[in-house]
């Protein structure tokens, strides 16, 4: 039998009808490593996405042989996204968002949800990986009201310090920034990471996280993860919790997801190991 994501295609698959290999040849000119495995490209396959090499494509079906769970995470996330984006949209009036660890583009991206709701909305995409940044400024970045930019988020200032970025969001109105399972592949302590983010945000701002819990198959794959030279580090539901300590938080937030329709805690037959916080900055 094949792999459980190896059915799954996307209309990002289509629009780019090559194998990565083929349109990467000269792979490290562009700065991209395609001798190590990436965590944008494994997750590119969870998704059942073509923008990934063989190395990834490994350490994806080692992991998912410790941690089926995974794919269905990484689509989870995707889905607490879109909720949560258009949560605020409707129900909290932002117009300005910021992804940062955005990752490859995928079938729909936040700023298509966004915009459904009000096109005049602004979206900044954030990140530091060399093809997540071709790919998104390719595809997503295709008007004035919609931008990819590079910085790294282990240096906060880098990223809402950037003039270009701060040409199209406006820092004295509320920005709703989204930090999607980005903070697992970041060594070091997260909550200073959200501190020093939370400082340059205006009074109204919300920030958005999640983060994989920390479970024996998932532990697994942290060790898989660091074998091939990438940091993965699930934590507990208390240390989630406390990243965006300093933020109100908005009910039913934090909590495991997905959420059941009716907002509550999800069905212990659908629960995956996925933290989200929703906290509003005073």
């Amino acid at each position: 039998m094949g792999s459980v994501v190896s059915m799954r295609r996307s209309a990002f698959d289509r629009a780019w009808p090559y194998e990565p290999e083929e349109a990467y040849e000269d792979a490290s000119a562009s700065g991209i490593d395609a001798a190590a495995p990436n965590v944008a490209r494994v997750d590119n396959y969870y998704l059942g996405g073509k923008d990934n090499f063989a190395v990834d494509r490994d350490l994806a079906e080692r992991a998912l042989r410790e941690a089926p769970v995974i794919a269905r995470l990484v689509q989870v996330n995707r889905g607490f996204l879109h909720r949560t984006a258009r949560f605020l949209a409707e129900e909290r009036g932002i117009r300005q968002f910021l992804d940062i660890g955005c990752g490859l583009p995928t079938e729909i991206n936040l700023d298509e949800t966004v915009r459904e709701i009000d096109p005049d909305c602004r979206v900044a995409y954030v990140d530091n990986d060399p093809m997540v940044l071709t790919h998104a400024r390719a595809l997503m970045a295709v008007d004035g009201g919609v931008g990819v930019y590079e910085a790294d988020l282990r240096e906060p200032s880098t990223v809402l310090g950037d003039p270009d970025l701060l040409r199209l969001l406006d820092l004295t109105e509320p920005v709703a920034v989204f930090l999607l399972n980005v903070l697992p592949f970041v060594p070091g302590n997260p909550r200073r990471i959200v501190d020093e983010l939370v400082r340059y945000l205006p009074t109204g701002s919300h920030v958005v996280v999640s983060h994989v819990e920390r479970t024996p198959d998932l532990e697994a794959v942290a060790d898989l993860y660091e074998e091939a030279g990438l940091s993965f580090i699930p934590r507990s539901r208390f240390e989630i919790a406390r990243i965006a300590h300093g933020l109100d938080p908005v009910a039913p937030y934090p909590a495991g997801l997905p959420l059941s329709r009716s907002g509550g805690e999800p069905d212990a037959a659908d629960a995956v190991p996925l933290i989200g916080c929703v906290g509003r900055k005073r």
